[in-house]
C-alpha cells in the first residue's frame, strides 16, 4: 500500500501525544486523521444508510483504526456495521446490539425502516435541526436511545420544538429521530424459531400515535392466516436477519402509501395471559429441550 491514509476514531490520549504520533507516522509516509467518536452521525434516507463523522469521507480512506471505551462499544459496532457494508479495511469490534444497529442492519438488507437521524453527541445545533426537518419531516419521532414499553417518545409538531423537546426529555440519552409512519394500528408479530408463531395487533385507543399496550392500546391476537403474507415475511426476514430464534417484529403500515415499515425488533417481547404468545413460547422452549 503506497502513503496510506488511516483514520483513527476514538483515540484516548492528549492532543500532544496524538501529534507526536502523527509527525512520526508522516516520517513513514503514512497519513494519519483523527476524528472523536461522539462526532458520529446516522442518516437513513429512504432506506439508504449513511455514517458521518464530522467533515470526514470514509470511504477515503485506506484503513480506520476504532478504539471505544465501555460507554461507547455500541457506537463502534454501528460503525463497523457501516465500514462493513462498504468494504472499508477496519479493525475488529466487540458486538453491541442496540436499537440504532438493528435499523441500520434492516436497512443494510432492503427491509424498510423509517428514515432516521442520529447524532451521538449529546447538543443540537441549527445544521442538526435542519437535517432533521429535511430526513425525517415534520411531524416526526423524538425517541431517547433507552427508552422502552413506548416510554421517552414523543411527537414533534413543529420545527422549534425539536430543542425544547430534547433538553426536557433527553437529559443525558442521546437523541435518535424518525419520521412519522401515519397509522390506523401496527402489528406485533412474534418469530420463534424461525417462523412467525403469533401475532398481535395493536390499536391505539387514547394515545395519539404510540400503539403500546402499556399506554392504554387495544391488542387484538390473530390467526396467522388472517395476516397479510407481506406482514408474515417481513417479520421472519427481520429476526433471521438479525440472527434471532425468539423476538417479537413492530411494523406498520403506512396508511396513505400502504407501504410496509419495521419499527423494531424486540429482544423479549412481553407475553399477554391466554394469549396465542403463551403458546408460542411454550412451543418454543419445547423445541429447546428436545434439541
Amino acid at each position: 500500500m503506497t502513503n496510506p491514509f488511516v483514520l483513527a476514531i476514538g483515540i484516548n490520549t492528549t492532543k500532544e501525544e496524538k501529534l507526536k504520533i502523527q509527525e512520526k507516522l508522516k516520517q513513514k509516509k503514512i497519513t494519519l486523521d483523527i476524528a472523536s467518536i461522539k462526532d458520529i452521525l446516522l442518516e437513513i434516507e429512504d432506506n439508504i444508510p449513511k455514517i458521518t463523522i464530522k467533515d470526514k469521507d470514509l470511504v477515503k480512506y485506506d484503513y480506520i483504526w476504532i478504539q471505544s471505551g465501555w460507554n461507547t462499544t455500541h457506537m463502534a459496532y454501528l460503525l463497523h456495521l457501516y465500514l462493513k457494508s462498504k468494504n472499508i479495511p477496519h479493525n475488529k469490534v466487540g458486538i453491541n446490539r442496540t436499537k440504532l444497529s438493528d435499523i441500520l442492519s434492516l436497512s443494510l438488507k432492503s427491509i424498510s425502516v423509517p428514515n432516521t437521524f442520529f447524532h451521538n453527541g449529546l447538543k443540537i445545533d441549527e445544521e442538526n435541526i435542519q437535517k432533521i426537518e429535511k430526513i425525517c419531516r415534520i411531524p416526526c419521532i423524538y425517541k431517547t436511545s433507552l427508552g422502552s414499553l413506548g416510554s421517552d417518545v414523543f411527537l414533534i409538531n413543529k420545527d422549534i420544538d425539536i430543542q425544547k423537546t430534547i433538553k426536557e426529555n433527553g437529559k443525558y440519552n442521546r437523541y435518535i429521530f424518525q419520521e412519522y409512519i401515519p397509522n390506523n394500528f401496527d402489528y406485533r408479530v412474534v418469530v420463534a424459531n424461525n417462523k412467525p408463531t403469533s401475532v398481535c395487533k395493536r390499536t391505539r385507543i387514547k394515545d395519539k400515535y404510540r400503539n403500546n399496550v402499556a399506554l392504554g392500546a387495544k391488542e387484538e391476537f390473530i390467526n396467522l392466516w388472517d395476516v397479510p403474507n407481506n406482514i408474515l415475511e417481513i417479520a421472519t426476514k427481520s429476526a433471521k436477519l438479525l440472527k434471532l430464534n425468539w423476538a417479537g417484529v413492530d411494523i406498520v403500515t403506512n396508511k396513505d402509501t400502504n407501504k410496509d415499515y419495521v419499527l423494531e425488533v424486540n429482544r423479549r417481547p412481553g407475553l399477554t395471559e391466554k394469549s396465542s404468545e403463551v403458546s408460542a413460547a411454550y412451543r418454543y422452549i419445547k423445541g429447546l429441550v428436545k434439541k
